[in-house]
């Protein structure tokens, strides 16, 4: 018995599988779909689920229930070898194993990549499968039930913010639908009103859904703002935090929903397979074969189709990897039979798109319409899209409802045991304030944060306490001693953190023993550190750095030296530091004499014929102090960090080395002070004492 493969358990793969089953003799041929959910997922609907429209489970069609007399496998395709056709996957148990096939097709889609714009992949919610749109679901809920108890406005309209990241199909039917959702709902929420809630779309070009008519692009922004959707065009997000997103134009949108509908990738099994391809995706010849092989094809979105009705590239959506599908089963027993295959050839019968409140915008051939006849169409075509009558009689139901009853309100609360995670943070904001509950443990991996200072009325000063940079944790005081936070955490440069929730930390800490012990003498030395010095702590703070700070022993220099030109200078110059800076003099590394210890170890390792450079042994990005900042603050950083001297910055964002601060002269300033204070007690004691 021969045996076909589809890779892939969408619209194509999933039109591909039935017509060949159609074609094909059950006895003579085998064909097998791998697929990593058992369901093919409709994606025109994911919106709707997300507003509470549709149950998950009707946008979800089995592929078992879809494909009668085909084989369908729910493993991971890891390889394929084209030249011996052996297909490996991940078993069942976590073994690679391979399976023979005559005849393949590979019609994987994409993934989704957020990891493009920093912090998006963290804090962003993506719209590509039925979980990611029952979790939105339920944190929109969620975001609406503590808006209503939230006494704070700011904090309540940062409830009710939700930015959309896209203004394709995609972004436009989500944003509609949120804003549907939340303001349907208002009527059930006494505290909540209508002008606390913004949802709005940011898009990189000039106007919203590319894809369609110029007038209907209008007449969609216009129905969009109409409901209430705020639309930000030519605009690209650069970041994305826990309290919102950042714009190419500097602006940050305070937001405690973001949803992204943009940024995709290669499949990692497309990338590692060893045929043609065109800016990532599979190289196809007229009938869809890859690389003119006998045996292979491609299509949807994993492969650049070219249309033979007008020589372009078809564009990603549903009715074309539909007639693909069809189309390169037919070509497939045409292979078997001997007979000639036929180039793939389609023109587009066009595109509709939901834009919330009972609208939507059609382009059918040479017909435009748009408003509620236009949405009515939309929900029709689709409805009769769905790829089972008991999926269309479902879903037809629910949306004869939805019509005359509310939507309803409940939804499954997502709580989380806390997991391993980034944390992306923008210079000035708070990674959590004195008094908020302590749920994290964080671990800087680039950035520096201010811990800061609380005065006797429990409110927040600009005074630093202590900077902490990269390899340095917070956050555990609290977690061991089970209380609210007792300090506030503010990112003082860009900042990435690792987090580990509450549950992670606890089992880590309790398992490996210099963990545990790191962590509690940390906390104890962040608590105690003033608390029998009160007299010099208020010394220092009344003292600027410029006091104490004493030019670098030697020129800082640059990142293009070698170890050898830093030795020389230390050595010629007596110093046990040399500072390295960029181009643009910014502080890049430090060298001690304890790094250059490291410089053997290299220099044996390295071609004896060329030096190692310096950042082979500097400490990166070393943990620095602004000139600005009290003296205490330095102490208390330098203390954290075990150092005994410590760079001194021109500023807080301009990175600039200036000098260094010894301990030594720290404390032989603190002696003397000290002295000099007792001098004065003696002295008046004895004034008074005279009679």
């Amino acid at each position: 018995m021969k045996r076909i493969i589809v890779v892939g358990g969408g619209f194509g793969g999933v039109k591909c599988a039935r017509t060949l089953r159609k074609e094909l003799p059950l006895n003579e041929f085998q064909i097998v779909v791998f697929n990593k959910e058992n369901h093919m997922v409709f994606h025109p609907l994911l919106a709707e689920v997300v507003s509470a429209s549709v149950q998950p489970k009707d946008v979800g069609a089995p592929l078992r229930q879809l494909l009668t007399g085909v084989q369908c496998r729910t493993e991971d395709v890891t390889n394929i070898d084209f030249n011996n056709k052996d297909l490996f996957y991940e078993a069942h148990d976590g073994q690679i194993r391979s399976m023979k096939y005559d005849y393949l097709v590979l019609t994987c889609g994409n993934t989704v990549n957020l990891s493009l714009v920093p912090g998006m992949d963290e804090h962003a919610y993506p719209l590509k499968t039925i979980g990611d749109a029952l979790t939105l679901q339920a944190h929109v809920m969620e975001q609406m039930e503590k808006a209503e108890v939230c006494e704070n406005l700011e904090r309540k309209r940062w409830y009710l913010t939700f930015v959309v990241v896209g203004g394709g199909f995609s972004g436009v039917e989500v944003a509609g639908e949120i804003n549907d959702l939340v303001r349907s709902s208002l009527r059930f929420f006494s505290y909540i009103k209508k002008e606390d809630i913004r949802v709005v779309i940011v898009h990189s070009r000039d106007e919203l859904l590319p894809e369609v008519s110029q007038n209907l692009r209008k007449f969609t922004k216009k129905k969009m703002e109409q409901s209430g959707v705020e639309t930000m065009l030519n605009l690209r997000a650069t970041m994305c935090t826990p309290e919102g997103l950042r714009l190419s134009d500097d602006t940050f949108l305070s937001a405690g929903t973001v949803v992204c509908t943009v940024g995709t990738t290669t499949q990692a099994l497309v990338k590692k397979l060893d045929a043609p391809k065109d800016r990532g995706k599979l190289k196809t010849d007229a009938t869809m074969s890859i690389s003119e092989r006998k045996d292979a094809w491609a299509f949807g979105d994993c492969a650049n189709v070219v249309n033979a009705l007008d020589g372009a590239v078809c564009p990603p959506v549903a009715q074309f990897a539909e007639r693909q599908g069809v189309q390169a089963a037919k070509n497939i027993v045409a292979a078997i039979k001997g007979k000639e295959q036929k180039p793939f050839s389609f023109q587009m019968q066009g595109q509709l798109c939901s834009i919330g409140g009972r609208s939507a915008v059609a382009e059918i051939f040479d017909f435009r319409v748009s408003g509620f006849l236009a949405w009515f169409m939309w929900r029709g075509i689709y409805l009769m899209k769905l790829p089972s009558i008991p999926q269309q009689i479902k879903v037809g139901i629910e949306w004869a409802c939805d019509l005359v009853f509310p939507r309803t309100l409940a939804h499954l609360r997502a709580d989380r045991t806390r997991r391993i995670a980034k944390s992306y943070y923008a210079p000035g904001d708070f990674v959590f304030k004195r008094g908020d509950s302590a749920t994290e443990f964080y671990v800087i991996e680039k950035g520096e944060v201010e811990i800061l200072k609380h005065d006797e009325n429990d409110e927040l000063c600009t005074e630093c306490i202590a900077v902490l940079g990269p390899g340095d944790f917070f956050g555990e005081s609290s977690l061991l001693n089970r209380t609210a936070r007792n300090h506030t955490v503010k990112a003082k440069s860009e900042l990435v953190c690792t987090v580990l929730g509450s549950n992670v930390f606890t089992q880590i800490s309790s398992a490996m023993i210099p963990l545990r012990d790191a962590v509690a003498k940390a906390a104890k030395r962040r608590i105690s550190m003033w608390k029998n010095i009160p007299d010099v702590r208020a010394l220092l703070d009344s003292v600027a750095i410029s006091a104490v700070v004493e030019p670098l022993p030697i020129p800082p220099i640059g990142l293009t030296s070698s170890v050898e030109d830093a030795i020389a200078l230390m050595n010629s110059h007596t110093a046990d530091l040399c500072v390295v800076a960029d181009k643009d003099g910014f502080l890049a590394g430090v060298i001690t004499r304890s790094d250059l210890l490291r410089a053997v170890e290299k220099a044996a390792l390295a071609d004896p014929d060329e030096d190692v450079p310096v950042t082979e042994i500097m400490v990166r990005d070393p943990i620095a102090i602004a000139g600005n900042e009290p003296l205490a603050v330095a102490i208390a950083t330098m203390r954290e960090h075990d150092l005994k001297q410590i760079i001194v910055l021109e500023g807080a964002k301009k990175r600039i080395p200036v000098g260094r601060i010894r301990i030594e002269k720290v404390i032989e300033l603190v002696l003397k002070e000290t002295l000099a204070a007792k001098q004065k007690e003696v002295a008046a004691t004895q004034t008074a004492n005279v009679p």
